[in-house]
This record gives structure tokens, C-alpha cells and sequence, in this order.
């Protein structure tokens, strides 16, 4: 379905933020939303017992929390539904126990069967080397799918979406540029002191090179989308990371948003803006193409 949200939640710790930016992403893009839940789908299996192992008491027992998932997650259902009319909830259960983790793998799927126009997940600042490197759950969810990834930190407090940073990429097809910057001005508050869509970049050390290079994308945005709201701003510095930052706080930003970059180990070693350091450092929500 083209107009669904997907808005995957741990109905025991549901991360409040995430579930007031599902309503307002739903009503700004006249969406559908689905609440999903597969947190209990994955049974915890110890290292040393295989799956045949495992015994009829802690088979019970995961019975006995699902059926508690369940009725948290139409708790959480009641509450939303009487926001938004449009609310489903989606519960997922396995019949053979499987490993911890395999969860977002789950979701993955429902995203590339359901094909929705935006999955939402909550996210644990978590960066360190090992998790920029490998993953987490998150940012494989992030460079997987096709879809955009709306990604609220669990520590997030909801807000109007008044300004949005968006990472402009150079080599980007203009046709796609255009398609995501009008999904983010979808996502823009319609509140008088909404600011706009800052379209943020860095193509090289040479202020007249970049300027040349971006002038021909900057006349055809603002023709189409006009001039109040669409704001460009050449970073002018090597450190992507460092600046993106002081951007953000410089205009207030409510949600950055940046084209996926699903590198290797070794460009991820070199690189100073690749998707996973950008996910898990960020205190505000993050949208990834």
C-alpha cells in the first residue's frame, strides 16, 4: 500500500515520541499507520541449547509473553486510533522459537512485501566503533530497504516539524532530489513559524566549483517549489560530521534527512559521512532515503 506508514514499536518500553511523530507523519502525508510489533516474535535461545532444547516451562512462558504483548500493544492501539482513524496493528508470532535478533529482519520483510511509503523505528544512541562498523538493527533497517527510514531516538521529545536539514549529495539524479524534497516539505508543520527546507552541502574545497555545480538544481527547486521555503547552505568545511552539527543547531532543526550509504568496512573507515555514524550520533530524528 503506497499511503502506509509502517511504525514498528516494543509495546513493553514504546518510545512515546515515536508514536506522536506516527500520528503527525500520517496526518501530513494522508497516510494510513500500522503499528508493528515483533519484538516478541524472537525467543531468547542460550548459546548452549539448540532450538530442540528448548523446554516446554520456557515455551509456556513465552506464550504467557505474547499473550501480554498483545494486550499492550491494543492498549497502545486504543490510545492512537483516537488520534488518527486511520491506525491498524500488525502482530507478529512465530511458531518455532528463533534467535534474538532475527526481529528486524522480520520487519525488513514486511517493508519490501508491504512496500509502504515510510517505516518508522526507534533508535538507541549507540556509536561506538564496532556498532559504525557492523550495524545495529537500525541502520541495517536503514540501508536495506527501499523505502525512507524515519528513525526517532528513545530519548526523542516530540515536536512540530518546522525545519529540516537536508543533505544534499552531489552525483543525486535531480529527479530524485526533487521526489525527496517534496516528501520533506509533506512533513513541514503548517504552522506560521515553520522555516523551511535547508539544503545543506559540501562537493569540494573550491566555493566556485561547488556553487557552479549546484546552481543549476538550486534555480529548479525553487522554481517548482518556490523561494520562502527552500534555503541552501554550502557547508564550506572538510569536516562533514563537525558542521552538519553546528548546522543542525544554527537553524533549529527538527529532522535531518541524507541519502542512504551502504559502504564497505573500508570505506566506512575512511569516510566521514556514512549512514551508521550519522544515525547513531544524531539527538533528533533522522530520515534516510
Amino acid at each position: 500500500m503506497a499511503n502506509k506508514i509502517i511504525a514498528s514499536i516494543d509495546v513493553f518500553e514504546p518510545n512515546q515520541a515515536l508514536l506522536r511523530y506516527g500520528v503527525y507523519a500520517a496526518r501530513h502525508l494522508k497516510a494510513h499507520l500500522s503499528l508493528f510489533n515483533a519484538q516478541h516474535r524472537s525467543i531468547v535461545i542460550p548459546h548452549n541449547k539448540s532450538i530442540a532444547g528448548y523446554s516446554s516451562v520456557e515455551m509456556s512462558d513465552q506464550k504467557e509473553k505474547i499473550k501480554k504483548a498483545k494486550v499492550r500493544l491494543e492498549k497502545i492501539y486504543n490510545q492512537i486510533s483516537e488520534e488518527w482513524d486511520y491506525t491498524t496493528t500488525q502482530f507478529h508470532t512465530s511458531i518455532v522459537p528463533e534467535w534474538k535478533g532475527d526481529k528486524i529482519f522480520h520487519l525488513i520483510d514486511e517493508v519490501q512485501d508491504q512496500h509502504p511509503m515510510l517505516v518508522m523505528l526507534s533508535v538507541k544512541s549507540d556509536f561506538n566503533l564496532m556498532n559504525e562498523l557492523l550495524g545495529t538493527p537500525e541502520t541495517k533497517l536503514a540501508e536495506q530497504v527501499d523505502c525512507p527510514v524515519l528513525l526517532i531516538p528513545d530519548d526523542a521529545v516530540f515536536s512540530e516539524i518546522l525545519t529540516i536539514n537536508y543533505l544534499l549529495e552531489k552525483d543525486k539524479p535531480l529527479v530524485e532530489v526533487m521526489k525527496e524534497v517534496l516528501f520533506l516539505r509533506g512533513l513541514l508543520s503548517t504552522s506560521t513559524k515553520v522555516k523551511g527546507i535547508n539544503i545543506i552541502y559540501y562537493f569540494g574545497n573550491d566555493p566556485k566549483v561547488v556553487e557552479k555545480e549546484v546552481l543549476f538544481k538550486k534555480n529548479l527547486i525553487t522554481r517548482e517549489l518556490g523561494d520562502e521555503l527552500i534555503h541552501f547552505h554550502n557547508l564550506a568545511s572538510e569536516n562533514i560530521e563537525e558542521s552538519i552539527e553546528q548546522n543542525i543547531h544554527q537553524h533549529s532543526t527538527n529532522l535531518f534527512a541524507f541519502p542512504n550509504r551502504d559502504k564497505s568496512i573500508m570505506e566506512r573507515l575512511i569516510s566521514n559521512d556514512n549512514t551508521k555514524r550519522l544515525i547513531l550520533k544524531s539527538q533528533i530524528p533522522v530520515l534516510v532515503f
